[in-house]
């Protein structure tokens, strides 16, 4: 568990809550579910909302960091995750999407 690890974790958390309230390739499921819920339901609010999904996602990240932090495979796979969260936010200084 070293803070490489732990920096990726952080990436990959932002890029998983924008995968859950932002991004278009999931914007489908997400529609879907937002529809059959009520109007004003929280969990509507919560799969738009960046700032109050990443709570959930940051817990179940640092809970998955605390158990497989010296792990390869979970150190590779928060790469992934973080270059593309970096990719991103870069391309879009750019004038990129």
């Amino acid at each position: 568990m070293d803070i490489l690890t732990l920096v990726l974790a952080a990436l990959a958390t932002a890029r998983v809550t924008r995968l859950i309230t932002a991004d278009r390739i999931t914007e489908a499921p997400r529609n879907w579910i937002i529809r059959r819920l009520p109007r004003e339901s929280l969990l509507s609010y919560l799969l738009v909302c960046a700032w109050c999904s990443s709570v959930y996602v940051g817990v179940g990240m640092a809970a998955a960091w605390w158990a497989w932090g010296d792990q390869r495979w979970f150190a590779a796979g928060c790469a992934a995750l973080a270059f593309s969260y970096v990719t991103g936010w870069l391309s879009s200084r750019e004038g990129g999407e």
